[in-house]
């Protein structure tokens, strides 16, 4: 967090609004169409909303000093705040903000991901713009697109 101005120390806090975000998406949801999962490694704490319908996408919240923000099955991940439109020197609140907008449109189907022959191109609608970011060296022999349902249906 250190490239963003901020105090390494403050760790903790960081992880706790993390830890409440998460908290307060999966609220926004009926009951039993996700569950939040946390794992530690030697990276840092990796947060996950998981659906229950195999056909939406995964969202996480990867904190390691730098908030990354990832869906779907391949991991399409973001670093914030330099993948995402915000100036470079933006704050922990527009960062959490911007976290939360692409959590919601996660949660509401908007994005997906094409499995192509060395990559993988994922794309997430955010507020009506389309954000996209590309991995190499997935390989797949046929390519394919997951067009991911919403969490959701109500």
């Amino acid at each position: 967090m250190s490239e963003l101005g901020l105090n390494l120390n403050d760790n903790g806090e960081v992880e706790n609004r993390i830890g409440q975000l998460m908290q307060e998406l999966i609220a926004g949801l009926p009951a039993g169409s996700a569950s939040l999962e946390v794992k530690h490694d030697p990276s840092g704490r990796i947060f996950y909303l998981r659906p229950t319908n195999a056909n939406s996408a995964i969202f996480g919240i990867h904190y390691d000093g730098c908030i990354d923000v990832f869906f779907g099955n391949h991991g399409t991940t973001f670093e914030l705040p330099f993948e995402s439109g915000l100036p470079k020197d933006a704050g922990l609140d527009s960062i959490m903000q911007w976290a939360k907008e692409m959590g919601l449109a996660v949660l509401a189907g908007k994005c997906r991901e094409r499995a192509g022959f060395l990559g993988v191109r994922g794309t997430i609608w955010v507020k009506g713009k389309a954000y996209r970011m590309t991995n190499f060296f997935h390989l797949r022999l046929f390519p394919k697109t997951f067009h991911y349902l919403p969490y959701s249906y109500s």
